[in-house]
């Protein structure tokens, strides 16, 4: 026999509470600011005790406190599955996207610092093609960095 939506709700209502590590009277707290009352932490217990009703806005107030939408605490396990998988899946969405701005970033640091030592670099040059060939310096940058400049600017002389 399937069981009845209530007490689907008030298991549901307790293993997501558990898998958030919510207190009941956190939750109460969450759920008191939603409803704008007073929400006392035995009413969640008697609620996940199956010993009370659930009135409908306090499943909305529990489900928004949870960060679920209301059919997660009212469904099956397939649509349980579901949203653990779509859960999953905006976990690794967000994993992604601060590994992207992260990388972005670097990628702009690195350009930055392009961009500085090819300035330089000109005027260094634009210095000595200036300069007194009586006193002229030759100005080079060590290797290392001359190749990778090099390697990310085409000589607008060459």
């Amino acid at each position: 026999m399937n069981p009845l939506p209530g007490d689907l709700f008030a298991r549901r209502l307790r293993q997501e509470r558990a898998r958030l590590g919510i207190s009941q009277a956190e939750l109460a707290r969450r759920m008191a600011r939603l409803l704008g009352e007073n929400v006392e932490s035995t009413r969640i217990t008697r609620i996940e005790q199956m010993t009370r009703a659930v009135r409908l806005d306090e499943a909305v107030a529990a489900a928004d406190s949870l960060g679920v939408p209301l059919i997660v605490l009212v469904s099956d396990d397939a649509a349980r599955e579901n949203e653990a998988e779509i859960q999953e899946r905006l976990a690794e969405l967000a994993a992604a996207e601060q590994l992207w701005e992260k990388q972005r970033h670097e990628v702009a640091r690195i350009t930055r610092e392009i961009q500085l030592l090819s300035a330089e670099r000109e005027q260094l040059r634009k210095h000595a093609r200036d300069a007194d060939p009586k006193t002229r310096v030759d100005y080079k940058l060590d290797p290392e960095h001359q190749a990778a400049i090099d390697a990310r600017v085409t000589d607008p002389d060459a």
